[in-house]
């Protein structure tokens, strides 16, 4: 018998794109922006009158593997992160509070089976809504994946509507970005609009974003439960995520009813923090620590006992936290190679002479694909906005519009690149990547056209100000 072959491993698939980038050093001709101090914004942008062509810097092999290591060491805050959230949750779920809570939820659907789907919508209403105000986005909710995977699979559903109930809701509010100030916030203070003027039609995108969110998602759900073998992961051994039915009698005593609450407390407390005190990922990270330690004095454990969990904990997180460093020296290198800029020019250059609408979707994909190498909203901000700036000046484009297409261009497509933060969430949940890509590319098109659709709309109607 033939041996099945087996989709690559993911950090097999970011070390082909990582020599494919290094090749790309020697093919493509380096280039380079000049970067000023833009005073809005306290942010280095490029001035975009300002394109030169530079002698090579090819990156060598050995270079080439240096830059992993040069990834994870710019990687190195989100990584801690990983491991803080990774080892927090985990002695959460030594207590037994994660079972508890799960239970709780799981008897009452048990009881009440109609509401399996009410839970879900809820759920990720609440999760988009909360995410287009930029206080929850990958980084925090990537650690609770398998938590909701847990839940999917205890309501009968598989692994992947857990992740279509948490990531991508996630990921479509972030995308829709009513008050986002990692990603709208910085753009139009770029672009120097009023800081988050146009809401009322970001609000518009949000609920339809979201309510297609929750169609596409529910339609695979049920689909699922009536039928398992049509679960795009059916045969995939789950039994580590699942809980099983002696777990399903854990009671939801004092202990861990405080002890969820002190998690509770520790996300509102860092909501506040990242709207109202310009917090971000190491505060969030810290945040993780502080709810460990106060979970684990609320359980009577000893500083060493405690110490000993949050260090187990941590080896959940190792391939997650790796992915995340590898995949920035995708960056790294092409950085080194001195081909951003000329990728950026290149693209900038075919958008030019084309008509309003045309542009729209030209500057949709432009922006789409710079994702790919700059998956940071701010950074893509302060990367593309002082480009698309004086594009959309130039083609009579209001300016409002050409923020509202980037971000679109930075927040759908994170569901797809491997720069990303799904590869993590594949990993951590063990979906296949060829899975996965067969549940949200779909998805992704789909939402793609309702993207054009709500440029096309904001082009007709001159969307503003500006």
């Amino acid at each position: 018998m033939k041996k099945k072959k087996e989709f690559p491993h993911i950090l097999v698939i970011l070390l082909i794109a990582i020599i494919v980038a290094t090749i790309a050093t020697y093919i493509i001709p380096a280039g380079q922006y000049s970067r000023v101090l833009d005073e809005a914004s306290g942010k280095m942008i490029i001035d975009p009158t300002t394109f030169t062509y530079v002698e090579r810097t090819p990156v060598n092999p050995f270079e080439m593997f240096v830059s992993i290591e040069e990834g994870l060491i710019e990687a190195a805050n989100i990584t801690f992160l990983i491991f803080c959230a990774f080892s927090c949750l985990y002695l959460l779920e030594r207590t037994g509070t994660i079972d508890a809570a799960i239970a709780v939820m799981v008897r009452k659907t048990r009881k009440n089976p109609q509401f399996a789907n009410a839970i879900l919508v809820v759920l990720m209403v609440i999760l988009s809504a909360w995410a287009s105000t930029g206080t929850i986005s990958y980084e925090e909710i990537i650690a609770f994946a398998p938590i909701f995977v847990a839940v999917s699979m205890a309501l009968g559903y598989d692994a992947l509507v857990g992740v279509g109930i948490s990531v991508i809701p996630v990921g479509v509010g972030f995308a829709s970005a009513t008050v986002n100030p990692f990603s709208i916030g910085v753009a139009q203070t770029i672009a120097e609009l009023p800081m988050f003027s146009g809401l009322e039609y970001r609000l518009l995108v949000l609920v339809v974003m979201t309510a297609f969110t929750v169609s596409y998602v529910l339609w695979y759900a049920n689909r699922v439960k009536k039928d398992p073998t049509k679960s795009l992961v059916y045969g995939i051994d789950y039994s580590d995520l699942e809980v099983d039915e002696s777990r399903m009698e854990t009671p939801f005593n004092t202990q861990r009813k405080l002890s969820l609450l002190a998690l509770f407390a520790g996300v509102g407390f860092m909501a506040f923090g990242l709207i109202k005190l310009g917090w971000y990922i190491n505060q969030v990270a810290a945040i993780f620590m502080i709810v460990a330690i106060v979970v684990g004095f609320i359980n009577k454990w000893n500083p060493s006992k405690i110490a000993q969990i949050l260090v187990q904990g941590l080896s959940n997180g190792v391939l997650a936290a790796i992915i995340v460093g590898v995949a920035r020296g995708i960056l790294v290198v092409i950085t080194k190679g001195n081909i951003l800029d000329t990728i950026i020019h290149a693209c900038v250059s075919m958008l030019e002479g084309l008509s309003l609408y045309i542009s729209g979707v030209g500057m949709l994909i432009f922006q789409t694909f710079l994702n790919l190498l700059i998956p940071s909203g701010s950074g893509q901000a302060a990367v593309s906005m002082p480009i698309m700036t004086p594009i959309a000046d130039l083609i009579g484009m209001n300016r409002q519009i050409a923020v509202l297409i980037f971000q679109f261009g930075d927040g759908f497509s994170n569901l797809i690149w491997p720069t990303g933060f799904m590869l993590i969430v594949c990993a951590m949940v063990r979906i296949p990547l060829n899975k996965y890509y067969r549940f949200i590319i779909p998805f992704f098109l789909l939402g793609f056209v309702l993207q054009v659709a709500f440029i096309m709309g904001a082009i007709a109607t001159n969307y503003g100000p500006m």
